[in-house]
């Protein structure tokens, strides 16, 4: 019998996510706010996790005016059987009318009461209601510096779900680990350790991998070499928020390095897989920082 694979810090992440939108499903609070970079899977855990509790979702994405979001809260404000979900309505953050709607629905004592004061307001409103809805936001990016917007996430669970490079090619790696179709696994390792030698002094996205399997399909179907497609598109990424973060992981790296030496000394297999096990990072990492380390001697 096989035995279960570790879960990697990606989908321990998830895991979290999971069961803070498992308190949102089971009314044990009433709001979640979740930040993230793009493509790190939180829209698809939350409405797995909503389905699997048996929670209706009614989604809102993109655009929605201050209006619209007083009509909505208002057509669910006694809904108990679904969650209101909105999913990358960055426009909602950056309006000072709709956070102060947001406050009122998120927080009140005792009562959850949502007014809207406006001769414009449709006579099919009232100027004033209380909710009981259950809220789950996520967005990529938030907005800084915003005394409205933090009160509104004083009033949720928040979860932030950062990944760095290194998380981001751990899960390249299980993910690529069987290959795909047309790519197979040998193929697919070669891909993500080229994206981990190239991407270095980037920002790697969870996105990037399933376009760079693309790429090498049809390039070498084509009969063409696939790494400057690939490159192009990594040279596209913007750079780590924090060069002093790089250089942390780099001297890690070499730190790691000098202790499998130690333990391994006439062994660079074995101190290679200690290196690997340590870091969750590929045998070429292992390699260029060993590399690094012999310079410097």
């Amino acid at each position: 019998m096989e035995l279960a694979r570790p879960k990697t810090r990606l989908e321990e992440k998830q895991e979290t996510l999971a069961n803070m939108v498992r308190m949102i499903a089971q009314k044990q609070y009433h709001s979640l706010f979740c930040i993230s970079s793009a493509g790190a899977g939180k829209s698809r855990t939350i409405t797995n996790v909503l389905e699997e509790e048996g929670q209706d979702m009614i989604l809102y994405n993109s655009h929605c005016t201050t209006l619209q979001l007083y009509r909505v809260l208002f057509e669910n404000r006694e809904n108990e059987n679904a969650v209101l979900f909105f999913d990358d309505a960055d426009s909602l953050y950056t309006s000072a009318a709709a956070l102060g709607i947001l406050r009122s629905a998120l927080f009140g004592q005792p009562n959850r009461i949502v007014t809207y004061n406006s001769s414009q307001l449709p006579d099919d409103l009232p100027a004033r209601f209380e909710t009981t809805s259950r809220f789950i936001f996520c967005a990529n990016q938030i907005p800084k510096r915003n005394p409205m917007f933090d009160a509104v996430l004083t009033r949720c669970l928040v979860y932030r779900l950062d990944l760095s490079n290194a998380e981001i090619l751990e899960q390249f790696r299980v993910m690529s680990e069987h290959g795909y179709p047309g790519c197979p696994p040998e193929a697919a390792a070669e891909i993500v350790d080229f994206i981990e030698e190239h991407g270095s002094e980037k920002q790697l996205s969870m996105r990037l991998l399933t376009p760079a399997i693309r790429i090498y399909k049809f390039c070498t179907e084509q009969g063409q070499d696939w790494r400057p497609v690939v490159l192009a598109q990594l040279q596209n990424l913007g750079r780590p928020g924090s060069a002093t973060k790089r250089l942390a992981n780099a001297e890690r790296d070499e730190r790691l390095v000098r202790e499998a030496i130690r333990k391994f000394p006439d062994s660079t297999a074995d101190a290679c897989r200690f290196y690997m096990d340590k870091s969750a990072k590929s045998r070429a990492s292992f390699y260029r920082s060993l590399k690094r380390v012999k310079n410097e001697e």
